[in-house]
């Protein structure tokens, strides 16, 4: 819930950045005296960081948007200060159409690599499920035969103690199949500083913590 959270408000905040640098620009156009040409050259080629950014960002639906949004207003600009076709206005009109090809171009490849890094976290996802529940049987009649195993001593032995020790270790393997069962998102850590593994202790286990094994003795 938290990580939801905090990605809407990422979200957020990358919008209002789009939405400022796309403002920003276009106010630079008002601003600046038509006659100096190359300060408007300037500005025009700011344009490309929010498209590009959209592109990273939103994928090819905010790129798209934000470089229509830019059309809009550059589209009226260049119409306002049409020439006849001269160079300057048929450079104005190639850099709108290209403002659209780098923002198809961007969010297009972003999408497909988003799309690439979801499916191989559903195949994680996937074979992260598959261990846990092979190692959920084995697991729960280890847990059973060990109860069993310690009605036969007394409380107060070394034995029965020696078994609980056991149990309270199965019961932390049973925490961590549950955390590997319920793997939304891969967190990588660095291990000893030689090798790369997952942090499970990212992953809260849903419905409070697992299960204890232990059951009571007829002398309780």
């Amino acid at each position: 819930m938290a990580s939801t959270e905090i990605q809407q408000s990422l979200g957020k905040q990358k919008l209002l950045a789009i939405v400022c640098m796309v403002i920003g620009i276009s106010a630079l156009h008002l601003v600046v005296p038509h006659v100096f040409e190359k300060g408007h050259i300037v500005a025009r080629e700011l344009y490309f960081l929010p498209i590009i950014l959209s592109g990273f960002w939103f994928g090819l639906r905010g790129a798209v948007i934000t470089a229509l949004s830019i059309t809009a207003f550059y589209l009226t600009y260049a119409t306002f200060h049409w020439r006849g076709f001269t160079p300057g206005d048929l450079d104005r009109l190639l850099e709108i159409g290209l403002f659209n090809i780098v923002a198809v171009t961007t969010g297009f490849l972003q999408d497909r690599q988003k799309a690439r890094a979801r499916e191989r976290l559903e195949s994680i996802k996937a074979l992260a499920g598959t261990v846990a529940h092979e190692m959920n049987s084995p697991l729960f009649v280890a847990m059973g035969n060990l109860e069993l195993l310690q009605d036969d001593f007394d409380r107060n032995s070394e034995p029965y103690r020696e078994m609980d020790g056991i149990k309270n270790n199965l019961n932390e393997l049973k925490i961590l199949i549950q955390k590997i069962s319920q793997l939304e998102d891969v967190v990588i850590k660095d291990y000893y500083g030689t090798s790369k593994i997952v942090d499970l202790d990212s992953v809260d286990v849903h419905s409070g913590t697992a299960p204890h094994f232990s059951k009571q003795t007829q002398g309780d």
